[in-house]
């Protein structure tokens, strides 16, 4: 009775071990993930791909590999926590050829190769961006942001940017990742720069401002000058419409007198041509009241009546 009931015990337990080595051999990988087989340690040259997969109990485990899109925020001066998907890295401060320190905001993003997840584990382990990855982008950003000057980079930030990326494409070839993104955010620069910045900006405000005082000048002045010389234009059509006036005025009395002067000088001519010495001596002779004229002495010399009267030699 004893032997039979330990043989039940026995039973039961193959079973149970049975069912867990059973359970244990099927596992599940899902979507943005891949998983790692290592048998004996040893990572296998293929990944498990999303789905439902079976491994051999004991000999073989698994390690889930997250391949989804990997964000680092390279932001302030606190290194705040990270979250799923997300690195959170203080800024990179640079320094120029001047020794002034440039502080730089920019946010990376990158996928690990889901084909080559057994080697990044192998060679770099679970914390791979850590080991790696954070090196690499300090240094090229270092690299390429102290080539600029603190007094300029502000006005350089796309160029800077374009330089970054560009540098690091170059870093992340042969890796077992892709870079996807690389944006410049922001340039924290030296206060002695900003206030300088400030400056020339105050400057060129003042520029401007006066510059347009000077144009607005210039528009009222010529506004002036319009009006001016409209009013000018006025009073000269004004003053050669009254000369016209007053020619045609005085060529009409002109032309009047001429006229009148013309009429008295024909009937003069007409009268002096109808006066003969015979009509004047009828004239004489008819206006002759009958009373003799008396002679007149002039002087030494004596007028008869006949001369006076005109009759007679």
């Amino acid at each position: 009775m004893r032997n039979l009931k330990a043989g039940s015990a026995f039973i039961v337990v193959i079973g149970l071990i049975t069912i867990f080595l059973v359970g244990s051999s099927f596992y599940t990988i899902e979507s943005g993930t891949v998983g790692v087989i290592s048998t004996f340690g040893e990572y296998s040259e293929e990944e498990a791909q999303p789905g439902l997969h079976w491994k051999i109990p004991v000999v073989q485990s698994v390690r889930v590999f997250d391949i989804k899109l990997q964000t680092v925020n390279y932001i302030g001066h606190r290194d705040d926590p990270d979250l799923p998907g997300v690195i959170n890295k203080p800024q990179i401060t640079v320094l120029d050829d001047k020794n002034l320190k440039i502080g730089t905001d920019l946010t990376i993003q990158y996928s690990p190769m889901a084909d080559r997840a057994n080697e990044i584990l192998a060679i770099f382990g679970p914390n791979y961006f850590d080991k790696k990855l954070n090196a690499i982008i300090r240094n090229v950003v270092r690299d390429v942001a102290g080539q600029y000057h603190a007094e300029t980079i502000a006005s350089q930030r796309v160029e800077l940017g374009n330089a970054i990326r560009a540098k690091l494409l170059e870093e992340f070839e042969g890796l077992p990742f892709t870079l996807r993104e690389v944006a410049l955010r922001n340039l924290e620069l030296p206060r002695i720069v900003t206030e300088k910045i400030e400056q020339v900006q105050q400057a060129k405000q003042e520029e401007q401002r006066l510059a347009m005082v000077e144009k607005q000048a210039q528009q009222e002045q010529k506004i002036k000058t319009t009006q001016a010389n409209t009013r000018l234009i006025e009073v000269t059509t004004q003053a050669k419409a009254d000369a016209e006036k007053r020619k045609i005025e005085a060529d009409a009395r002109a032309y009047a007198i001429l006229k009148e002067a013309e009429a008295i000088a024909e009937a003069n001519r007409k009268i002096a041509k109808s006066v003969t010495p015979v009509l004047v001596e009828y004239n004489t002779v008819e206006k002759w009241n009958g009373t003799m004229p008396q002679t007149v002495m002039t002087g030494n010399n004596k007028v008869t009546p006949n001369v006076l009267l005109g009759v007679g030699k």
